[in-house]
């Protein structure tokens, strides 16, 4: 009960933790706001290893492979003729994952050439796949990983260029003898890292220019590394960002196009956020869009099913086929007419047409004209509106419908059309026509007859167009299939010199579904600019009601949510839709003929989703990443990049049958279940820094609870309550920090941080610099959203985070006690414990008064032999990171030995009881906390050493035995190593001036004061630089840990020559003399006369009653 009692901050501490834990982890597996509906893809692979690849090309030949992908039952040939495209994997990624893009460009290869006899003849010859296999490396771990893996496809990559001027005059592909150029250029298609290994072979000496003019990325993290563990990674994405920023400004990329496609809420395994590419190239180079946005696709894919996924390989190769042109050297169209196409082809009709760049989705070719004879069926609607339900009586012909431009309300009218084209196919179904007509002669106008209405039309383009999807009936609950609405919204302004806006419909019969086009004063828009605490309770949002059925409302509406641009929160709407009343009309129709469509957008047209089959959506965000470029370009020029990516608040779009709703309110509030798998995905590595943060308050509460000689630890059992100046335990530590208010603090610097910081760079935003601004918002947890909200992500992560360190102190204590049990056992099998503790050096010895002597600060001469034996070892084979790792296990060791060595050395009955025995083992059980101490400090380093380890180990199994320059670096151990060495053996030294009491100087005399100092000025900045930095590169946290180790060290290794220097030592020395001479003319002091051993000698009769009275027990029992 006492421990309970002394450790409640701690275990009240643990409940929250574990609770908060496991409400998040159910939150990140099961909260996700979308679900998977992907459909499988199927292929026929094979894989032609290029033996001719070998040393004489590159370096890696023995690492790396280079593989030629060929489709089963197409290609008959092993050779590249084609147009070559190269396939990059990314993290642990395998050469095969190519398979299915490269088999659905086959069959949209096959599909081109059967809509369009003459692509081969204008240079669509098909695409020739290699792929190449990389080991498996954990690159997006270990950056110089990425490094040989880039330097390996320059290499590649001239490789392959070689392969044509053979294979090209060998295989004739045109019928009408069409010259095709040869390729001095690679289409490069990268996965997660392999698209940043993409961009890091531009930064290499061995690239060739001109040699990849066109990059398509799918989930890879070009902004930030999705694990900032090691040096080289954040090293290789700072030079790597710096020159593609600046390259397109300079000229040297002028003609290359980088394509980024993410995943969205589904990727688990990289924040998609990171994939958002507008501050790294302009938008004439560059396109990033979320895979919920890409049109016929529609849905979140986790990292691996964007390679497979059935809808997305479709898509993504339909539109690789579209772009390719062999005629040209580069084998790709000129960049404006590729990028055009990759617009259309991926973004929705409707974000295509936000840029007023719309094209034509009509029959007829803009300005074409037609007249009456051109039709069977010929209507004016008066009332400014069509609905048809179904053609099927109109004739064999077109018709034409007819809506009075002069029934518009005002500026801002527009019509809008929508109509079911009846088809599962994007490309097959049945197209209206969009025509401003005038009448030619004069006829009744309320004549439905042909030859009474006489109209001239002229075909106008549709200035915004959309697909809106729908779930097929017969769908499978698993795979999400879906058929499509076909939407137009035309502002009138296109028609002032008509009379008339003309809907023309296909000749055939049963075409479309039902067709709904009407002219209304303009779309109903909305706006809220909700806060976050008007968020914690639902906001509803009505929209106006229309009176009655078919009275000119609107099918779509667009409500505005003006809330920042944080990607914490995951926003729950809840439509509820209204119908007519049944005694409004009796026209009013008996089912909705769809139902309603939701989608989410926001003005950089990076990410949008599409809900058609649910009322109740989860709106998220994502965007720019929490960390900017520290080099923001600040050309005039480059105001088009600037603004590329200005966020306008998030938009919402509701489509819904007017002639069966006449309205709807929106229900909007914050999901907090969702959001917190959000917080994860972002901040993963946040808890690593403020762990590290915590671990160096334990640390250094306990050197100033040892200094300050004070004792948190109460001794039981033999002590019979005795207390002694101790080194504290972590836990002990840990409830101290807690109950001292260390963790408040530490919460509101938590919530206060971030909101001086977002303050501080408002008021100095027309001061400083772009570089100075992004440097400053890049401290700490980067620039997320505004508001106080900003501080419950850090604030929540304080709390976590120390309840991590605490799970670690209790696994760590737990662990060596057992084990300390266990060896004690075995060794006190072999040899008496008063033999075995005695015979030992423990570090200190006792004098008769009881009081320990100052032992010099020595180590055995075997463990310094080991030491060199094993300097050599790191400088020669293994890495840096082992060293830690074999240093981290003796460390773990030796706290056991200590340990065990305590329980041996402790008096067990009243014969052993003794006050030399106790403070022995007092001394032992302080040198086994201080170990166990520096256990736990050095634990928050272990994660930062898993990636080289695990590259070391997998580059031995290919027998490559490369590594970093700077794996190899003593510096980079040494604090570590000395630390370990000196701690197995002593404890470090009270910095304190009167440590030992009544007068008597400390070892280190005066100069322990600076000492002090500088030791708890070295663990306050580290704090204050792991808080500030550390977040976004917590790989400097192992750098920081080994040079407080090193300077621990350093003070325990200098108390000896320090106590020679001290001016005191000689004062002491004469005192120290004095006393033994007064003891000598003084008269025996028997061991009765001393308080100390009066007290043990009542404490020995106690505890010899008390082993009488267990023997009695014994006997009785």
């Amino acid at each position: 009960m006492l421990f309970l009692r002394t450790r409640i901050a701690v275990l009240c501490l643990l409940l929250v933790s574990v609770a908060v834990a496991l409400i998040t982890a159910q939150s990140y597996f099961t909260g996700q706001p979308d679900v998977p509906g992907c459909g499988m893809s199927y292929s026929r692979p094979r894989f032609v290893e290029q033996t001719k690849f070998d040393h004489s090309w590159t370096r890696f030949s023995t690492k790396y492979k280079l593989y030629l992908y060929r489709e089963g039952e197409y290609d008959a040939y092993d050779e590249a003729f084609r147009i070559p495209i190269l396939f990059v994997p990314g993290n642990a990624g395998s050469h095969k994952q190519v398979r299915s893009i490269a088999s659905a460009s086959v069959t949209a290869f096959k599909e081109l050439v059967g809509n369009n006899p003459g692509a081969v003849d204008q240079g669509q010859i098909g695409y020739d796949y290699f792929t190449v296999g990389l080991n498996e490396e954990l690159t997006a771990l270990h950056g110089y990983s990425i490094l040989e893996q880039a330097d390996f496809i320059n290499d590649a990559i001239r490789y392959i260029l070689s392969l044509y001027p053979k294979t090209r005059a060998k295989h004739r592909l045109s019928t009408k003898g069409t010259e095709y150029a040869l390729p001095t250029s690679v289409v490069v298609v990268g996965h997660s890292m392999g698209g940043v290994v993409a961009r890091t072979a531009f930064t290499l000496p061995n690239h060739i220019v001109g040699s990849v003019q066109a990059i398509f990325t799918l989930s890879t993290p070009h902004n930030n590394p999705t694990a900032s563990l090691e040096y080289y990674v954040d090293k290789v994405y700072t030079s790597v960002n710096n020159f593609w920023r600046h390259g397109f400004h300079n000229g040297t990329l002028d003609d290359v196009s980088l394509v980024s496609i993410a995943g969205g809420n589904l990727d688990s395994m990289i924040n998609s956020d990171y994939a958002y590419i507008g501050d790294l190239a302009p938008p004439r180079n560059s396109l990033s869009m979320l895979s919920s946005g890409v049109d016929d696709v529609w849905l979140s894919l986790d990292h691996q099913s964007i390679l497979w996924c059935a809808q997305m390989a479709k898509k993504f190769s339909g539109m690789l086929v579209q772009i390719m042109d062999a005629r040209r050297s580069s084998q790709l169209l000129p960049l404006d007419e590729r990028m055009s196409i990759m617009r259309r082809q991926l973004h929705s009709d409707w974000e295509y047409g936000r840029d007023g760049k719309a094209r034509s989705e009509s029959m007829a070719e803009a300005g074409q004209t037609t007249t009456n004879s051109d039709y069977s069926y010929v209507r004016i609607h008066e009332d400014g509106a069509v609905r048809l339900n179904r053609r099927d009586k109109d004739g064999p012909g077109a018709a034409l419908h007819l809506l009075p431009v002069s029934k518009a309300g005002g500026d801002s009218s527009v019509a809008q059309v929508i109509y079911d084209p009846q088809s599962g196919s994007s490309t097959g179904h049945a197209r209206l026509a969009v025509f401003g007509c005038n009448r030619s002669k004069e006829g009744d106008s309320n004549s439905t007859a042909k030859a009474d209405i006489r109209v001239m039309c002229q075909a106008l383009p549709a200035m915004q167009t959309t697909k809106l999807p729908m779930r097929n009936v017969e769908d499978d609950p698993e795979v999400v299939s879906l058929r499509t609405l076909r939407y137009m919204e035309i502002p009138l302004g296109a028609f002032e010199q008509f009379e008339y806006l003309g809907v023309q419909l296909p000749a055939k019969p049963a075409s479309i579904g039902f067709v709904h086009a009407e002219i209304v004063s303009g779309a109903v828009y909305l706006e809220a600019s909700p806060s976050y605490v008007r968020l914690l309770r639902p906001l509803v949002i009505q929209t106006p009601k229309a009176a009655k059925p078919q009275s000119s409302a609107s099918v779509r509406t667009r409500i505005r949510l003006d809330v920042p641009e944080n990607p914490f929160f995951v926003f729950r709407a809840t439509l509820t839709m209204h119908r007519h009343s049944t005694t409004s009309s009796h026209d009013m129709v008996a089912e909705p003929r769809f139902r309603p469509i939701i989608r989410q957008s926001d003005g950089r047209q990076f990410e949008s989703r599409y809900w058609f089959d649910q009322s109740t959506i989860d709106l998220a965000i994502h965007g720019r990443g929490a960390y900017l470029p520290s080099d923001i370009i600040t050309d005039a020029e480059d105001s088009e990049l600037k603004s590329a990516g200005q966020w306008d608040g998030l938009l919402i779009d509701v489509w819904a049958d007017p002639d069966y709703y006449s309205g709807f309110d929106m229900s909007l509030q914050i999901n907090w279940y969702s959001s917190l798998n959000r917080t994860i995905k972002r901040y993963d590595m946040a808890l690593l820094a403020m762990s590290f943060v915590w671990a160096c308050l334990i640390m250094l509460h306990q050197l100033r609870t040892w200094n300050a000689g004070v004792s948190l630890e109460s001794s039981k059992g033999m002590g019979g309550g005795m207390s002694t100046p101790t080194f504290p335990s972590c836990l002990t530590s840990i409830e101290r920090l807690i109950r001292n208010g260390t963790l408040t603090v530490l919460l509101v610097a938590a919530v206060l941080t971030p909101l001086v910081q977002e303050l501080v760079a408002n008021l100095m935003h027309s001061v400083w610099s772009p570089s100075t601004l992004a440097s400053w918002n890049n401290l700490f947890m980067g620039a997320r959203g505004s508001g106080w909200v900003l501080g419950l992500v850090p604030a929540l992560l304080v709390i976590a985070s120390l309840g991590f360190v605490a799970l670690e102190a209790i696994v760590l204590t737990a662990v060596c006690s057992l084990a300390s049990w266990a060896m004690a056992d075995v060794l006190g099998r072999f040899e008496s414990t008063q033999k075995y503790w005695s015979r030992h050096d423990v570090l200190a010895a006792v004098s008769e008064e009881g009081r320990l002597k100052p032992r010099v600060a020595t180590i055995p001469v075997r463990p310094l032999i080991a030491t060199v034996a094993f300097v050599v070892f790191v400088c020669t084979f293994v890495p840096y990171q082992f060293a830690f790792l074999v240093i981290y296990m003796a460390q773990l060791f030796t706290a056991v030995r200590t340990m065990s060595h305590a329980y041996l050395a402790a008096p067990h009955s009243a014969t052993t009881l003794t006050p030399q025995r106790i403070l022995v083992s007092d001394v032992l059980r302080d040198r086994a906390r201080y170990q166990l101490g520096l256990l736990l400090f050095w634990t928050s380093s272990l994660p930062y050493c898993a990636p080289e380890l695990l590259v070391w180990v997998r580059n031995l199994s290919v027998l490559w035995f490369e590594d970093a320059p700077s794996d190899h670096n003593l510096a980079n151990m040494a604090g570590y190593f000395a630390l370990r060495l000196l701690a197995a053996y002593h404890i470090v030294p009270r910095l304190t001036f009167d440590a030992m009491g009544e007068g008597r100087m400390a070892p280190l005399g005066r100069t322990a004061w600076w000492l002090r100092a500088i030791t708890y000025a070295f663990f306050g900045s580290a704090v204050i630089y792991a808080w500030l930095y550390s977040i976004r590169r917590p790989y400097i946290l192992y750098s920081i840990a080994n040079a407080i180790s090193a300077w621990l060290a350093l003070v325990q290794f200098a108390e000896f020559p320090l106590r020679l220097l001290s001016p005191t030592r000689k004062r002491v020395s004469s005192s120290s003399s004095l006393s033994a001479s007064s003891r000598a003319s003084s008269p025996a002091v028997t061991p009765a006369s001393s308080p100390m051993v009066t007290e043990f000698s009542a404490f020995a009769q106690s505890a010899h009653r008390s082993n009488n009275d267990d023997r009695l027990d014994r006997k009785l029992r």
